[in-house]
């Protein structure tokens, strides 16, 4: 049975995993670490953290209202499986995004506010992984503590998942620029690889 420890920890690992894979928000935040230092582009993360924190909540309530509906649970399954695969060919097609762009002289916080408010795809990332992870009894979201110590967790894991691109920056923009699409297979190789496990959990 999930415990409040459990539904923390899962929530920070599956965050800290989830902000990784390169993205608007973490190559923004190695910019801003480059040019406006440690500091700067650590109010940005907690800004991101923040705007987590209420979409992940929101996305954990819709995902309460999907389970009080069982018949639904084989299309969020089917669902899941769809977006994984769809993610996997996403990212090993991912042309490179880590391009110079100029920044407005504006606040990091403010900046990172804006860039997450944006990150709507958060919405379907959370309401996916919830359901998922429910399903399969590693997160409680019977409760508003567990719900909270989990959205916490995530919240968290998004700062995690920010810091080696902030303390990194300088060595990681290099290693992007040349490495990005070898990277970016990766990770579409593993959304795969989940998917196909997915898939076969359906049959099983």
């Amino acid at each position: 049975m999930p415990t409040l420890y459990l539904n923390f920890f899962i929530g920070l690992l599956v965050s800290f995993l989830g902000t990784l894979p390169l993205g608007v928000l973490n190559i923004t935040i190695m910019d801003v670490s480059l040019k406006k230092g440690i500091n700067a582009a650590l109010r940005f993360a907690l800004a991101c953290a923040l705007v987590e924190f209420v979409y992940s909540y929101i996305s954990v309530q819709l995902t309460r209202s999907i389970i009080d509906f069982p018949a639904l649970k084989p299309i969020t399954e089917v669902f899941a499986t769809m977006t994984l695969l769809a993610m996997g060919i996403y990212y090993i097609q991912k042309q490179n995004s880590l391009t110079k762009t100029k920044q407005k002289t504006v606040s990091s916080f403010y900046l990172g506010t804006l860039l997450s408010i944006l990150n709507v795809v958060a919405f379907p990332f959370w309401i996916l992984y919830t359901t998922l992870l429910q399903g399969k009894g590693l997160v409680g979201i019977s409760g508003q503590g567990l719900i909270v110590i989990y959205v916490l967790g995530i919240s968290l894991g998004t700062i995690a998942g920010l810091l080696p691109f902030i303390y990194g920056s300088r060595f990681l923009t290099r290693l992007v620029a040349v490495h990005q699409h070898r990277m970016d297979r990766m990770i579409g190789s593993l959304f795969l690889f989940l998917s196909a496990c997915q898939f076969i959990s359906l049959w099983i």
